[in-house]
């Protein structure tokens, strides 16, 4: 099995931001492998300094280059960062593709594959819940509360995603 990276929540956040620019898996190895960030400030534009990104990563004991071929999980994920990986990642937003509060992410619709992304990717601080659809039962938790029932493939379901602490006091 392939080694997954574990990268910070701003790592991930920056790798997602240029991927969604266009910016290849081929590029960013090449980057990574060289250290020049020229390629990813680019295409980012004034949007985001890129300037330490490899630096970070290599003082922060992040494979880069390994998160980029294999996947990563984050190390930590706060509710405002998990809504930015969410953006850059899957295209989703706030207040139009889910609702946010203290702790939550509800109402999140993903077909499979997304929902795999997400579920590798989230920091394990975080509980990601299917929502059963109308007359499965309501805020079941799955067995395995790290590996959520997923939908069949091209199918879509409903997730919620929530604080662990939080979880424990309901």
């Amino acid at each position: 099995m392939e080694k997954q990276g574990r990268f910070s929540q701003k790592t991930a956040v920056l790798l997602e931001r240029v991927r969604r620019l266009g910016l290849s898996d081929e590029v960013l190895l090449v980057s990574a492998a060289s250290g020049d960030v020229k390629p990813l400030q680019e295409v980012s534009g004034d949007d985001s300094s890129y300037e330490d990104f490899f630096v970070y990563g290599e003082t922060h004991g992040e494979q880069i280059a390994e998160g980029i071929r294999n996947g990563y999980r984050m190390k930590f994920n706060t509710t405002g960062g998990l809504q930015s990986w969410l953006k850059e990642r899957l295209g989703r937003e706030a207040e139009t593709d889910f609702a946010m509060s203290v702790g939550r992410i509800e109402g999140l619709a993903l077909a499979a594959d997304e929902a795999e992304v997400l579920r590798s990717s989230l920091a394990s601080n975080w509980l990601m819940l299917e929502v059963p659809s109308a007359g499965e039962g309501a805020d079941k938790a799955p067995e395995n509360e790290d590996a959520p029932t997923l939908p069949a493939s091209g199918e879509t379901g409903t997730y919620s995603l929530v604080l662990k602490f939080l979880s424990e006091k309901e």
